[in-house]
């Protein structure tokens, strides 16, 4: 259900719907107009754009309707970033953070000379295993 929403959503939001709706007056207009003249002629009368039937000429009102409101709706300009995005410019630490020292002090066990080698080589993986 939750996918058929949003299919829905993205269909209205791209001008889909008026695309689905031309092609059911196609449709309507191509079996209306083969009842009484060769399919030819009705497929021809359908999309030269001469004889619109009630649904297209609704379906044109409703798109250059919707197009006048997209041109008259005012645009939102960003002059100032605003503050719900950066929020406040506090430090999140009740405190100021220690200084990080200049030298890190020297510690002999830590110097890799110092490391000593595993006294077992590592587990292999038997031929039984294989």
């Amino acid at each position: 259900m939750i996918r058929f929403a949003i299919a829905l959503t993205l269909i209205f939001s791209m001008g889909l719907h008026w695309t689905l709706l031309q092609t059911v007056a196609w449709t309507n207009m191509l079996i209306s107009y083969s009842r009484n003249a060769p399919f030819a002629e009705a497929v021809a009368k359908t999309f030269d754009g001469k004889h619109p039937c009630a649904m297209c000429l609704k379906i044109r009102e409703g798109r250059d309707q919707e197009e006048r409101q997209q041109k008259e709706a005012p645009l939102i300009k960003m002059e100032k970033m605003p503050d719900l995005i950066l929020g406040d410019q506090r430090p999140l630490l009740p405190f100021a953070p220690a200084k990080a020292p200049d030298a890190v002090p020297f510690v002999p066990h830590l110097r890799a000379d110092f490391i000593e080698r595993p006294h077992t080589p590592p587990p292999r993986l038997s031929h039984a295993v294989l």
